[in-house]
């Protein structure tokens, strides 16, 4: 496979560093009042990540210039599909129990779906479904995500 494109690498980390951002505001300015609105930006936001980057998969698969594919090429697309699948189902789980239910659960939801993705997407990349430089992108924006997430979580939303 080719290298992972410089650009394409920084868009997905500046994906990341928004949710990092937003959080950070929620849990400081939290202290001090509650910010519904921007809660539920960020749970949208995270539950519309999540399911982007298991498209990114099947953007993998869309991009291989075979017709017919050896058998080992088929199990490699069985596991892209299923990952994409598994990051859109969880990321749409994770907002739709967040903005009807509890926006804590939610952002619970969406810390676990970005955590299940980086290891089932380094179980893929062992088996090299990946080009070379992308997991360590993906790792370094889904912690951001996370981190981001963990903060609006952990946000008091003004309740001193």
């Amino acid at each position: 496979m080719r290298q992972f494109p410089v650009t394409a690498a920084m868009l997905i980390v500046l994906g990341g560093v928004l949710p990092l951002l937003m959080g950070g505001w929620l849990f400081l300015a939290g202290i001090v009042m509650s910010l519904p609105h921007l809660t539920l930006v960020l749970l949208t936001y995270g539950g519309c990540l999540l399911p982007f980057y298991g498209a990114m998969n099947w953007g993998f698969l869309a991009c291989k210039p075979t017709i017919i594919l050896p058998k080992r090429e088929s199990l490699r697309d069985k596991r892209a599909i299923l990952l994409g699948c598994f990051a859109f189902l969880w990321g749409w789980l994770a907002m739709g129990v967040g903005a009807s239910g509890s926006l804590k659960i939610g952002f619970a939801l969406e810390i676990g779906g970005f955590l299940s993705l980086i290891l089932l997407e380094r179980l893929a990349n062992r088996h090299g479904d990946f080009p070379p430089g992308y997991f360590l992108v993906r790792v370094i924006s889904s912690i951001l995500c996370v981190i981001g997430f963990a903060l609006a979580l952990l946000s008091p939303q003004g309740q001193f």
